[in-house]
């Protein structure tokens, strides 16, 4: 849902953003920007789970699990 908001803007960053996103509009400029900022974000993230899934897929072959679950292991 759009909401008006009033924000100072640098005005040289503005057009070199509307020049390489080949936009018109502030506005059009502006969203296209946030939305790629969103989706690079939340690669990023998806990114970081996948690789401490496959560190913990990989923890296994390394470390007893087992024995770290184990009291032993804290005596």
């Amino acid at each position: 849902m759009p909401r008006r908001t009033t924000i100072e803007i640098d005005e040289d960053l503005l057009a070199r953003a509307k020049r390489a996103l080949g936009l018109a509009t502030t506005r059009a400029t502006v969203e296209e920007a946030l939305r790629r900022a969103a989706a690079h974000a939340e690669h990023a993230q998806d990114e970081r789970a996948a690789q401490q899934r496959k560190y913990l897929e990989r923890l296994g072959q390394h470390v007893d699990v087992d024995v770290l679950a184990s009291e032993e292991m804290w005596r």
